[in-house]
């Protein structure tokens, strides 16, 4: 007679391995996290090709070599003509055809852990919700709205593992929960190649816990999808580029440093945040009010700012963060509060879009402003290590997800030798923002999310009353 721990094995043999049904829920499982990879692998290339398309806008390079350039002035208010309109276009196409893919993506892909309603879950990770948070992310991207595509890369991720459990069976805390977790991590992994922080910020982020009975599944979503990022564009493919160390020996005055980094950047990061769930809740509810108004209101101060900044707000922040960081172009003082202004403005029109490529453009900026203060605080410290302290420090600030924010900074450098003061700084800032921000953003935000669909869900029910009683 076989023992019960004999028994199950055999059960657990037949029905993952032996079995039809589980080798067509592994080759979906595959098929899905390939599907991230690659869709991180377009949101890369749309933005490059935003960017191209903005910059000539700008009148900075011509589409083809020889051809006709936006001139003076008609490029400095182009641009600004261009994303004040293109705000209302996706405000309304979000409103009236994808309703649901408003924001960043990771506080509704939070939110569906939260809720056991399996309609609300099913609608919040739908394929309407995954093809307008394509499309509506694209357009943002050739509209120079200050965004990043990590939040929807995750919502996406997210999306695409669940919709597979509607096409085969898979055990219950998959469904719930694992496979929902999988996909957002290997959306962040994708879209930074950053394998390990994928993994992290699933459980630091998006679970707000570890879960040892989902840890595999979210592993294998992790590496798949890192798998095709490198296979498409390289095994040294490093998103900032490798930074290189001149001197790992620190002084005692040095380490210090991180100190007064991390107090900076949290409390700023913090302050961001807190500002950000508040600009949020007012921009839905002018958004109630007026339609058409209150998108060319935001869309015109996106405009304004980037008229303010010389056109360096525009677009997630990409190209300047890696100036900053090589040491290429010297940015005035205001860059980083300006590109801050425009990421608050576009994240408080809830259109698709994230915020990491935008938070960790302010810390550069803030840390090449600060390196004179620093430098002599701290005398001896490298530049580039000064400016991904900074990053790391208000990232951190806003997110409030110290592991995370640290690792990946070392994972898109290769910059091993920073990844003690990176944590130091990341965890200094995360209890400075707790101070000015209670609750987290991406927290907040799926809070506010649930309560909206409570809130119509309740609207519904006394309306079909209503109308059942007039019937009647």
């Amino acid at each position: 007679m076989k023992s019960p721990e004999r028994t199950r094995i055999s059960r657990l043999w037949k029905r993952e391995v032996l079995s039809h049904r589980g080798w067509r829920r592994h080759l979906l499982f595959v098929l899905a996290a390939i599907s991230i990879g690659m869709v991180a692998w377009y949101f890369q290339l749309a933005e490059r090709a935003g960017e191209r398309w903005f910059s000539f806008l700008q009148g900075e390079i011509a589409l083809q070599d020889g051809a006709w350039r936006v001139p003076e002035p008609l490029a400095t208010f182009l641009p600004m003509v261009w994303v004040t309109f293109s705000m209302l276009l996706i405000v309304t196409l979000r409103d009236r055809y994808f309703p649901g893919t408003e924001g960043t993506g990771i506080p509704q892909t939070i939110a569906t852990l939260k809720t056991d309603n399996v309609t609300i879950r099913d609608r919040m990770l739908s394929g309407r919700i995954l093809f307008g948070k394509i499309l509506l992310l694209t357009l943002g991207m050739f509209s120079g709205m200050t965004l990043g595509r990590e939040g929807p890369s995750v919502h996406v991720g997210a999306a695409l593992m669940h919709m597979i459990t509607k096409w085969v069976r898979f055990p219950l805390h998959l469904v719930r929960r694992g496979l929902i977790l999988g996909g957002g991590g290997a959306g962040i992994a994708a879209a930074f190649n950053a394998p390990i922080a994928g993994l992290v910020f699933s459980f630091e982020e998006i679970a707000r816990s570890f879960e040892k009975n989902n840890v595999g599944t979210v592993i294998r979503s992790v590496i798949i999808s890192s798998v095709f990022i490198v296979l498409v564009l390289g095994k040294d493919y490093l998103f900032y580029g490798r930074i290189e160390s001149t001197d790992g020996n620190w002084t005692l005055g040095q380490w210090a440093s991180i100190f007064l980094i991390g107090v900076i950047g949290g409390f700023l990061g913090g302050g961001f945040a807190q500002c950000t769930i508040k600009g949020v809740a007012l921009a839905s509810h002018c958004m109630k009010l007026n339609r058409w108004l209150t998108p060319l209101a935001i869309g015109a101060g996106l405009g304004v700012v980037g008229y303010l900044s010389d056109g360096d707000s525009y677009g997630g922040g990409y190209q300047e963060t890696q100036s900053i960081l090589s040491g290429e172009v010297q940015y005035p003082w205001f860059f980083a509060p300006l590109t801050a202004a425009a990421s608050f403005l576009t994240l408080s029109s809830g259109i698709p879009g994230g915020l990491f490529d935008p938070s960790l453009t302010v810390g550069a900026g803030l840390g090449q402003s600060m390196l004179p203060l620093i430098n002599w605080v701290s005398p001896g410290l490298e530049p580039e290590a000064v400016i991904m302290m900074f990053m790391v420090a208000y990232f951190a600030g806003v997110v409030q997800s110290p592991i995370t924010c640290a690792i990946i900074m070392v994972e898109m450098t290769a910059a091993r030798h920073m990844t003690l003061p990176l944590l130091g700084v990341a965890v200094i800032s995360y209890e400075c923002s707790r101070l000015v921000c209670r609750t987290s953003l991406y927290e907040s935000l799926a809070n506010r999310f649930l309560a909206g669909i409570d809130t119509q869900s309740e609207a519904n029910k006394k309306a079909e009353k209503a109308s059942r009683g007039s019937t009647g």
